[in-house]
């Protein structure tokens, strides 16, 4: 399966992340889990004694899931917190005796929007009080993981069959979303600080970047930090595919373009061509953004030599 038919099938299960609650979700959920892991097992309620708390697990691991959806999980916190207690303990209670509990994982379809952090302090006091468990979080994105580790048979079945792509919008996929990410950041520069890397500086001399160049570097660090919270809440797959989307242009650049004094500020102003179609003040800050995060982590541009 090629990139932009796996954006396409990224897509399609965004698409039920996002429309999916309750029940549907958790049906969805178990459909994935199922193609993920032959050993998963999905407890069917039972009358008046429900599913004794367990929504799915895994007897040969001890790895016990239980699932909330709520429609809108922002304006849920209270019910969040008294699910995952009260859950936890029923799930204890009856299913230790039966298959010991390695690991918990509190499913929650968060809709990409992230848990609260009362949420992880209650975690914590479960975890505390049960160090013998491992006990977490397991968010969409963490979902979406496992559903793009699947094949292409295992991903039609849950999601239906995945279109050709034959936009070639989508060949911008993952770089779409994350502009678009970026373009709506709230942002106070005046309270954002660079941070202090001697490392970023010794390879922007490495590198023989101009003075023009090592400035949108420098400065377009400062957003770092909504980079990282784009990854926050998105799964591996979009961090992986920037990388690629990046590194492919940095090598293509560097195939392509003569050697030359300025080789270098050529190859930075090629990516920046390239790595986006559209230009404007908003969306060249999000391009310049992500090439100083990739340029500081080593993912275009050499680093410097011990």
């Amino acid at each position: 399966m090629d990139s932009n038919t796996r954006y396409i099938a990224r897509l399609m299960f965004q698409n039920k992340i996002y429309s999916y609650d309750g029940t549907a979700f958790e049906t969805f959920f178990t459909q994935i889990m199922q193609r993920y892991n032959p050993a998963f097992r999905q407890v069917k309620p039972q009358g008046q004694y429900g599913d004794r708390k367990n929504d799915g697990f895994d007897s040969t691991t001890g790895t016990y899931y239980q699932v909330y959806a709520p429609e809108n999980i922002l304006a849920k916190e209270k019910e969040t917190i008294e699910k995952l207690v009260t859950d936890f303990n029923g799930l204890y209670s009856y299913w230790q005796s039966l298959t010991p509990i390695n690991t918990f994982y509190y499913v929650v379809n968060d809709k990409y929007k992230g848990a609260y952090a009362s949420l992880y302090e209650e975690l914590q006091k479960i975890r505390n009080q049960y160090s013998d468990i491992t006990i977490d979080t397991f968010l969409s994105k963490n979902l979406e993981d496992i559903f793009m580790s699947l094949d292409e048979d295992s991903m039609t079945h849950v999601i239906g069959i995945i279109p050709a792509p034959d936009n070639t919008d989508v060949e911008y996929g993952v770089m779409n979303d994350v502009v678009n990410y970026l373009l709506e950041v709230k942002t106070n520069s005046l309270q954002e600080i660079i941070p202090a890397n001697p490392d970023f500086i010794q390879k922007i001399t490495f590198n023989n970047l101009s003075d023009n160049i090592a400035h949108f570097l420098n400065c377009y660090r400062i957003n770092e930090y909504a980079i990282f919270d784009f990854f926050e809440l998105n799964s591996k797959f979009a961090k992986n595919e920037l990388r690629n989307v990046f590194n492919g242009l940095y090598n293509e650049a560097l195939k392509d373009i003569s050697d030359s004094a300025d080789k270098n500020d050529q190859v930075f102003l090629y990516i920046y061509e390239k790595a986006y179609p559209k230009h404007s003040i908003a969306i060249d800050s999000a391009i310049f953004t992500l090439m100083a995060y990739y340029f500081e982590y080593c993912d275009i541009f050499e680093a410097p030599t011990i």
